[in-house]
C-alpha cells in the first residue's frame, strides 16, 4: 500500500513528515489543545515529539504490520492538525487534533470523513472506536456527525493533566459510515 494524498475541498491529508516538528509544537503546545488529549504533554517536549514523528513516518514503511497509522493535514500548504488509528491490529481507534485557529470551522469534519473512508478502503476492519472527554463536547459532536454511537463511558488518561478524566466511547461500523455518505 502506498502512502496516501488524500485531497478534500480544502484540506491535504497526507503522512506525517519529521520536518512536521516545529509547526506541531506550536499548535500541540498550546495548552487548551493540549489538554483534551491523552498522549500530548504540557508544555509540547521537542525531543519527544521529535521521536514520535520518526516511529509516525516509520509505521508507513510497513503498513499491513503497523500498530497505528497517524496522518496530518494541511490547509493552504500549512499543517492545521492530525489524526491517528492505533489498535490497527484489533478495532482501530481514531484519535485527533486540531490546531486553536482552526476551530469551528468544519476542518475536523473533512479531515475524519476523508480519513475514515481511507481506513474502510484499505482494511477489512468492520469498526472504528473513538473516544473523547465529556467535557469537550466540540469533539463529542464531531464523531456523532460522522455517524458514531455512544457506547459506553470510561476514562482518559490525560498526560498534560497527570489524570484520567471521564469520557465518553463510540463505535461506528463500516456499514453505518458507507450508509452516511
Amino acid at each position: 500500500m502506498s502512502r496516501p494524498m488524500i485531497e478534500t475541498d480544502r484540506l491535504t491529508i497526507r503522512p506525517p513528515r519529521s520536518d512536521d516538528l516545529d509547526r506541531c509544537a506550536e499548535l500541540l503546545g498550546d495548552y487548551e489543545v493540549a489538554k483534551m488529549l491523552s498522549r500530548v504533554p504540557h508544555p509540547y517536549d521537542l525531543e519527544q515529539g521529535r521521536e514520535y514523528l520518526a516511529r509516525s513516518v516509520q509505521r508507513w514503511e510497513n503498513v499491513s504490520q503497523a500498530d497505528e497509522l497517524g496522518f496530518h493535514f494541511d490547509h493552504d500548504g500549512e499543517l492545521i492538525g492530525g489524526l491517528g488509528f492505533k489498535k490497527l491490529q484489533e478495532t482501530p481507534e481514531i484519535g485527533y487534533w486540531l490546531g486553536r485557529p482552526y476551530w469551528g470551522k468544519g476542518y475536523m469534519s473533512e479531515a475524519l470523513k476523508a480519513a475514515i473512508g481511507w481506513l474502510f478502503e484499505n482494511t477489512s476492519h468492520a469498526r472504528i472506536a473513538g473516544e473523547a472527554m465529556t467535557e469537550n463536547p466540540a469533539s463529542l459532536k464531531v464523531m456523532e456527525k460522522m455517524g458514531f454511537r455512544k457506547v459506553g463511558e470510561v476514562g482518559c488518561a490525560s498526560v498534560s493533566r497527570g489524570d484520567t478524566l471521564p469520557a465518553i466511547r463510540t463505535e461506528m461500523t463500516r456499514t453505518d459510515f458507507l450508509n452516511g455518505l
